[in-house]
């Protein structure tokens, strides 16, 4: 439909008080249509048709006419995308999984590949995995993928795909930097936006910028990176400030620091399998800090300051 012939039908509609409430019957078959409850009452085309000829408001023959075309144009439209969904019902992806706030989650996918999801993450993939390999992934997640050369294995995120045979890799979408980190075998990123390929061999690192798109390549310490997933949050002689949204992803919580001469003091250090409790009193003690929670699941960290 045209951006003339949506104009005219939009006013149609608003003059045409019968047009509106054919239009509106069929607008909740469409909406209602995915889950099988369609209204009681249902109205057949030509019914449609003749209705809108014996509008009282209809000023000429030319113009009903037109709407009628209009109008034919429209749930052409409709019904064709309609058509399209029905062969579509078995949807891309029919399995979701999520990893809780403050948890990782490991699971076997049906190809015998293991994924490791860090916290507040979550993927999805379809029912045929073992056919076609591919997985939808918001966050962070850590992939042991089974060689099969005769079937890829494809990451896909909202900025870019990455196609392995089998290999172990750590992909992380949650920052601006997104990474994907190769600790085996061969990988191979496509960039969305820029189509750009690149390939990367074990401990070479992707790094993308989602608000520059500058594109980094380098090495990296696997430990460091994929620590997360054996539970252990590393710190690496970083800003408080830089490194609360790891603290607060890692505990599924939200410090927040009180005191602004907090925010660029360094902190480094391996927490393994620490509860909050256990972390809180260890922070306190190595980085010279108050931290008290409060309300909703905040934790304030103030300066520390003797009585």
């Amino acid at each position: 439909m045209t951006k003339a012939e949506r104009s005219v039908f939009e006013i149609e509609l608003s003059l045409d008080d019968n047009l509106l409430a054919v239009f509106v019957n069929f607008q909740k078959i469409w909406i209602s249509y995915p889950n099988n409850e369609l209204p009681n009452q249902t109205i057949c085309f030509e019914e449609i048709l003749a209705r809108s000829s014996k509008s009282e408001r209809v000023k000429s023959v030319k113009f009903s006419i037109k709407r009628k075309a209009v109008l034919s144009t429209a749930f052409l439209v409709v019904f064709c995308l309609g058509f399209y969904f029905i062969g579509n019902t078995h949807s891309e992806y029919t399995n979701h999984r999520i990893a809780p706030k403050g948890q990782r989650l490991t699971f076997i996918l049906p190809d015998s590949s293991t994924v490791i999801l860090n916290a507040g993450s979550e993927v999805k993939y379809s029912s045929d995995f073992g056919e076609q390999r591919s997985i939808w992934l918001k966050g962070e997640a850590f992939f042991k993928v089974t060689k099969n050369i005769n079937s890829p294995f494809i990451v896909q995120t909202n900025d870019f795909d990455v196609k392995v045979l089998g290999t172990e890799f750590n992909v992380n979408s949650t920052t601006i930097n997104q990474t994907v980190s190769l600790a085996k075998g061969k990988v191979n990123v496509l960039l969305k936006e820029s189509k750009d390929e690149i390939n990367l061999v074990p401990n070479e690192e992707l790094v993308w910028n989602s608000k520059t798109n500058l594109v980094i390549k380098r090495n990296f310490d696997v430990n460091k990176v994929s620590a997360w997933k054996d539970n252990i949050l590393l710190l690496d002689d970083e800003k408080f400030q830089d490194v609360l949204p790891k603290i607060n992803q890692f505990y599924g919580v939200n410090f927040i620091i009180k005191d602004s001469t907090i925010a660029n003091q360094h902190i480094k250090g391996a927490f393994k399998s620490q509860t909050i409790d256990e972390f809180i009193t260890s922070l306190e003690f190595i980085s010279d800090v108050s931290i008290r929670k409060t309300i909703r699941n905040n934790i304030e960290i103030t300066k520390y300051h003797e009585n």
